[in-house]
């Protein structure tokens, strides 16, 4: 999983915010999405990312792992993300 080419990360102190550069949308983070898309520039797929941020926040409900596939499947519907591969 990575950030498509035409996407540009940056971190604020609010959270993040992605910049389509070819649409040029703006996409603000809140420091929770932020956090997502740090692990997805740090590589893996979906189910890898939901894991490390569930054990980073030691979540036994499963919540956070459901949130985070929920909002890279937000990000990958937007075109903003794709598989490694791609």
């Amino acid at each position: 999983m990575q950030l498509v080419k035409h996407v540009k990360f940056r971190e604020e102190k609010f959270g993040g915010v992605l910049f389509e550069t070819q649409s040029e949308k703006v996409y603000t983070l809140n420091p929770t999405a932020a956090a997502v898309v740090r692990e997805i520039k740090a590589g893996g797929d979906a189910r890898d990312i939901a894991n490390r941020l569930k054990n980073r926040f030691q979540d036994p409900t499963g919540k956070i792992e459901q949130e985070v596939l929920a909002l890279i499947q937000d990000l990958r519907e937007k075109g903003l993300v794709a598989d490694a591969a791609s």
